[in-house]
């Protein structure tokens, strides 16, 4: 038997095949197969922490309930949109309670979220150190969610300060539930 040029082909064809085939068809397939298999191990990770979390509380329904009460709780301190104003009023009445006096008050933005809003107030005070440390701990007293993110306190430097005398700047972001979807400044939530 010879071995000529139409063989060769004949023997490169069949060699050819098989790795043609691992190559377009086995090949993608075992990465697909791969992948799905590591999705079912990730999705029964998950059912295995559901079914553990699940088996820690004893009352499924008695839990939601409490949970549920704890939300109320939240959102009762959470003012209406048009009861803003009146927290303002009762910042501006705690800091002349404490003998300070409010240089400016200028509002910001509100910030959106679902569910709340969020409305910052940008606050210069002046006054004695020991007055505004009062004020502080009246703020922290107040029954709606407040919370002051920036707060920078300066010596008064000037010759008719006296001991104790400071300037603070202060942000203070007031949490509200807008109402009707609308935003205060009566644009409307998206």
């Amino acid at each position: 038997m010879r071995f000529g040029f139409r063989e060769l082909i004949f023997v490169l064809l069949l060699v050819a095949t098989p790795i043609a085939s691992y190559i377009t068809l086995f090949a993608p397939r075992n990465q697909m197969i791969a992948e799905a298999r590591a999705e079912v191990r990730q999705k029964q990770a998950k059912l295995q922490q559901l079914e553990a979390s699940t088996r820690s509380i004893e009352d499924l329904g008695a839990e939601i309930d409490k949970l549920s009460e704890a939300v109320e709780v939240f959102e009762q301190k959470l003012p209406a949109e048009r009861e803003v104003e009146v927290i303002l009023k009762q910042v501006w009445e705690m800091a002349s309670k404490h003998q300070l006096t409010p240089k400016s008050v200028r509002t910001d933005k509100p910030v959106l979220e679902t569910g709340y809003s969020e409305l910052p107030i940008k606050m210069v005070i002046l006054g004695d150190f020991d007055g505004f440390y009062a004020f502080l701990l009246d703020l922290e007293k107040l029954q709606r969610i407040t919370r002051m993110p920036s707060m920078k306190l300066v010596k008064q430097q000037n010759k008719d300060a006296q001991d104790g005398q400071m300037q603070a700047e202060i942000i203070l972001s007031i949490f509200f539930e807008p109402q009707d979807g609308k935003t205060p400044d009566g644009g409307s939530r998206s």
